[in-house]
């Protein structure tokens, strides 16, 4: 192989070799606690190695090009000097003069040997004294690589099988060949020395990496630390500032509801629900962005038929959103317990009134620009619709909806919200609009009719399977006596091209309403207040007790 593949060889690893570093260790700690408590530590240690890497690999190039090019100009002058020098020794063959003039290239740390043949190809003089007056042998598997003037380059292998570069240059007289210069490099020398680049930065790379994660281990101690005193003191909080909590009513993933009082010094008091990260969150910068990103968009709706935001903020370590307690059940808890399908009349009011809030969430201005929002909750389902005792019909949870202001807290391709009611684009992870929320509201109305999930799945990859080329039976099939106009309202909603699809929470209510006023329908909140008192609390007193 030619010394100068070896070296472009050499770097070209070097290079991959960076790559494979880097992908294995983001790949290893993109996603750890580790990362979520010190991502600006994680982000200034990477930035700095990602610079030194850079430079080190620049600097290290250009120290292999140098060695690369010292080593071949010091062949060159060196067969160049003693063809020079050597003109009039060959012609009278001085075998004194020549072989002290072999003598000085004796200095060339990679010499293998130095050699002046005459025209006959017989060696007159040799760094090898041995080999005087035999018949100079070529190199083997001989390749020419570069030449300069008369001076020629070839690489190949000597007698002792060592892979070595040759420099060949003429000597003349007159302009008649008399002889050459032969100055025979080790090859192997520069290999060492680009192993040695090599070697030392690789290693400079990787100590700064061990140094920096090293590092962060330690300033992570103190942060454990004290996320452990923080998570010690919200478990034994009885209240963040104004807002005294009673009692947990419930617990997800991020955070923890509370049934609380906000209670002012002049003895005011009201009740409140208190949505609280979750303790060993408390530190998370992601989690916290979220949190809070939740209450700054809900805050915006103010609609009766969506959880009204009275506060959010943090007060005593403890990131909170004070929202309106809403007495009562969500409709996932009401259709577990009916166990069957809610009525025609009832499904199709609380559908209507979901319809309400959700198109005003659809539509809403940003009275700051006088822009939509363009907000999209992307978690459309039972567990998120909320009924009060006094038949109110709420939108809950705005924790992972997307909004046009804020686009960069979505990833494309990224799953969010549950599998069981996404859309096909969803499930895709493709972009969304408000028709994603129409095909959930479809996947909620079908399930509330039926008391049948439509979809279920194990996992994300079975969902993205299975959505997109899925068909959805229809109502009718299901259930007979389904009046045809309320099957084709539901079946629009599920259409798989968006496109078929209503295009707004709007149309649907309004072709409800004509539905009901056709079927003479006048079930409206008194009736499903009756509901939730009579029926769905029977033998539970401590539950919508109005």
């Amino acid at each position: 192989m030619l010394v100068s593949d070896i070296a472009l060889m050499t770097v070209a690893r070097a290079r991959a070799m960076t790559t494979k570093i880097v992908n294995s260790v983001l790949a290893r700690i993109s996603d750890t606690p580790f990362v979520a408590r010190n991502r600006r530590g994680v982000v200034l240690i990477a930035a700095v190695w990602l610079a030194v890497v850079i430079g080190g690999y620049l600097v290290y190039r250009s120290t292999v090009a140098n060695a690369n090019q010292v080593f071949y100009q010091s062949g060159f002058q060196a067969a160049q000097n003693i063809a020079a020098k050597s003109r009039p020794f060959v012609l009278d063959q001085d075998v004194l003069a020549l072989n002290a003039m072999l003598r000085d290239v004796n200095v060339l740390e990679p010499l293998a040997y130095a050699a002046i043949v005459d025209h006959q190809n017989i060696i007159l003089s040799h760094t090898d004294a041995d080999m005087m007056n035999t018949k100079f042998r070529p190199l083997g598997q001989a390749k020419e690589i570069e030449s300069a003037s008369e001076t020629r380059a070839i690489a190949g292998l000597s007698a002792d099988r060592k892979n070595v570069v040759g420099f060949f240059e003429t000597i003349r007289f007159a302009d008649v060949a008399i002889g050459q210069a032969v100055v025979v490099l080790d090859a192997d020398y520069l290999r060492a020395q680009i192993g040695f680049m090599q070697g030392v930065y690789v290693a400079l790379v990787t100590l700064l990496l061990v140094g920096g994660i090293a590092t962060l281990t330690w300033l992570d101690r103190g942060k454990q630390k004290k996320a452990l005193q923080t998570q010690a003191e919200m478990e034994s909080m009885d209240r963040i500032g104004p807002y005294v909590l009673k009692e947990k009513i419930a617990m997800g993933g991020m955070a923890e509801l509370f049934d609380a009082d906000y209670l002012r010094e002049d003895g005011f008091r009201r009740r409140v629900a208190i949505k609280r990260i979750r303790p060993h969150l408390a530190e998370n910068t992601d989690f916290i962005n979220m949190f809070t990103r939740e209450a700054r968009l809900a805050a915006l709706l103010q609609h009766p038929n969506i959880v009204q935001i009275f506060d959010y903020g943090k007060i005593d370590n403890a990131y909170f959103i004070a929202m309106e307690y809403v007495d009562g059940k969500n409709l996932g808890e009401i259709l577990a317990t009916m166990r069957i399908g809610l009525p025609v009349d009832q499904a199709v009011y609380i559908v209507s009134e979901i319809c309400k809030g959700l198109d005003y969430s659809h539509t809403r201005i940003d009275d700051a620009k006088g822009e939509p929002l363009d907000i999209v909750h992307r978690d459309i389902s039972p567990q998120n619709m909320l009924v009060s005792c006094k038949g109110e019909v709420k939108i809950s949870d705005f924790g992972i909806s997307k909004a046009q202001s804020e686009p960069n807290l979505t990833q494309a391709g990224i799953i969010k919200g549950k599998l069981a009611y996404m859309s096909p684009e969803q499930a895709l992870g493709q972009s969304l609009d408000r028709r994603a929320d129409i095909f959930a509201l479809g996947l909620l109305f079908h399930e509330s009719l039926t008391g049948l999930r439509v979809f279920r799945f194990e996992n994300e990859i079975e969902a993205i399977r299975s959505i997109p080329q899925r068909d959805i039976e229809p109502l009718t099939a299901i259930i007979k006596q389904i009046p045809e106009e309320l099957n084709r309202i539901v079946m629009k909603c599920l259409a798989k091209d968006r496109d078929a699809r209503y295009q707004s929470a709007a149309d649907i209510y309004t072709d409800l309403t004509a539905f009901r006023k056709t079927m003479q329908m006048t079930y409206d909140a008194d009736d499903l207040s009756a509901f939730m008192r009579d029926r769905l609390t029977e033998g539970d007193e401590a539950d919508c007790v109005l």
